[in-house]
């Protein structure tokens, strides 16, 4: 497997650009949680130190310099971490009292690094640490006092690190997420690429894997299965054809040239061969029908057969029709008649391939019928539809052959009367599903009747 295309494929994209969003939004949030925090520490900073500046204030007014100077230095003591910055300073910067080495430039609030010391009986030792104070004035002093950073910069540090933990996890979980789907998808489309190699190499009997997670690759699959399956349907129906067109035109083609044979074997004893040459031209003229209904037949079932929709008023176009092939009937001692149908009866079609389709029904049922047959003609409107059909009093067809006549060169007895080579009924459901209408077949009782039934004009579209 190209791993490649894995990291290409759209499930890893969707997981890297979702990864990209997610940072973008816990990048937002750290900083305002940030902020937040900071802010929030802070003003518990500014509480402790106003506390401190209120009772140092009051001390001062209480006791005067000496008395503030005594408190501050009650602050001579081991302060740890030392979480407390005070000072007293001089105007001048020279310090009277406090754990500050210097005062610090600005006035008011503000953030700074300071060394302080521990003033521990044994040594005098200093840190430097980051402090948050305050610096005022106190009398004709300067009083300075200040918190320590350090808890304020600890939190901080672990909410980041907990931020960069999360985003981490969260981030490697959607990339793991994203080409774990990519990579069933790639496994999915090779398995299709496979399969479909397979039906390209001849395998119509292959088809594409589908399970039981019913996602789109498994849709897509399924639906190109139904495609394999007619695909597999028209290839065994064209093998079959094929199988059908050689055979069937192996006759005439022996017959014309067993004729030719003939033929020159008359010319060269001197003898008069026009016979035997109009017999040739009867086969060619055969063979040359087969192969214009065969091209036909493809035209239509390919969409390939250029089609005019217009209005086809049936009542004249069925009358002509009667009116053509009454004769043809008569002379086979058979009777063809038109029902009465209303004279406003219309469909939207192609009245060449509706005159075809009728011509070629009528036909089927004069050259399979005996004397003595009925054959009746009609058309009528039907639940907003249009029905024609021919019936006939003859023998019928078995109900089991019904499908079946209208395969290519499908005869059901060739001995019957008037043979015909079996692509009578395969032209006319060609042209009936090219003019969107659908042809069945029912026992008349006696007979066979044939209906093809068209959707209403507006709905029929070119």
């Amino acid at each position: 497997m190209d791993h490649a295309n894995v990291f290409s494929g759209a499930a890893f994209k969707t997981a890297v650009r979702a990864t990209g969003i997610l940072l973008v939004i816990l990048t937002l949030a750290s900083v305002t949680a940030y902020c937040y925090l900071q802010r929030q520490m802070l003003g518990a900073l500014e509480d402790q130190i106003n506390e401190d500046r209120m009772a140092l204030n009051q001390i001062y007014l209480q006791g005067g310099q000496f008395g503030l100077i005594g408190v501050i230095d009650d602050l001579r003591q081991p302060l740890g971490v030392k979480q407390r910055a005070v000072g007293l300073f001089t105007v001048r910067g020279t310090k009277l009292a406090g754990n500050l080495d210097r005062a610090p430039e600005p006035e008011g609030w503000s953030k700074a690094v300071l060394n302080i010391s521990a003033f521990t009986a044994a040594e005098d030792e200093s840190e430097s640490a980051s402090f948050y104070m305050h610096k005022d004035k106190v009398g004709n002093f300067t009083l300075v006092i200040g918190r320590s950073l350090t808890d304020v910069e600890i939190q901080q540090r672990r909410m980041i690190a907990a931020f960069a933990g999360l985003g981490a996890v969260i981030s490697a979980a959607f990339l793991v997420l994203g080409f774990g789907a990519s990579l069933q998808t790639q496994r999915k489309l090779d398995r299709m690429t496979r399969t479909l190699d397979r039906v390209s190499q001849g395998d119509v009997a292959a088809r594409l894997p589908v399970s039981a997670a019913q996602d789109q690759i498994d849709r897509v699959s399924a639906a190109m299965n139904l495609h394999l399956d007619r695909l597999s349907m028209l290839m065994q129906t064209t093998r079959a054809s094929a199988a059908a067109i050689a055979h069937d035109l192996r006759t005439p083609l022996s017959r014309a040239f067993l004729l030719i044979d003939r033929a020159q074997t008359k010319l060269d004893e001197g003898e008069d061969a026009r016979d035997l040459i109009d017999g040739i031209e009867a086969e060619l003229v055969r063979l040359n029908a087969i192969f214009d209904a065969i091209m036909r037949i493809s035209r239509l079932e390919t969409a390939q057969a250029e089609v005019t929709f217009v209005s086809v008023p049936l009542a004249p176009l069925l009358a002509d029709l009667t009116e053509t092939f009454a004769p043809v009937a008569e002379e086979r001692g058979q009777t063809l008649t038109l029902t009465p149908l209303p004279a406003s009866l219309s469909l939207r079609g192609d009245a060449a391939m509706l005159a075809q389709l009728i011509a070629n029904l009528i036909q089927n049922a004069i050259n399979h019928c005996p004397a003595g047959t009925a054959i009746t003609l009609g058309a009528e409107p039907e639940a907003g539809q249009v029905r024609l059909w021919v019936s006939d009093t003859g023998a019928g067809i078995p109900q089991a052959e019904y499908d079946k006549v209208f395969e290519l060169f499908y005869r059901i007895d060739p001995n019957r009367t008037g043979g015909g080579n079996g692509l009578g009924m395969a032209l006319v459901k060609a042209i009936a599903e090219r003019l969107g209408g659908h042809i069945t077949l029912s026992d008349a009782k006696p007979g066979l009747r044939v209906d093809v039934t068209f959707p209403q004009a507006e709905e029929i579209t070119a």
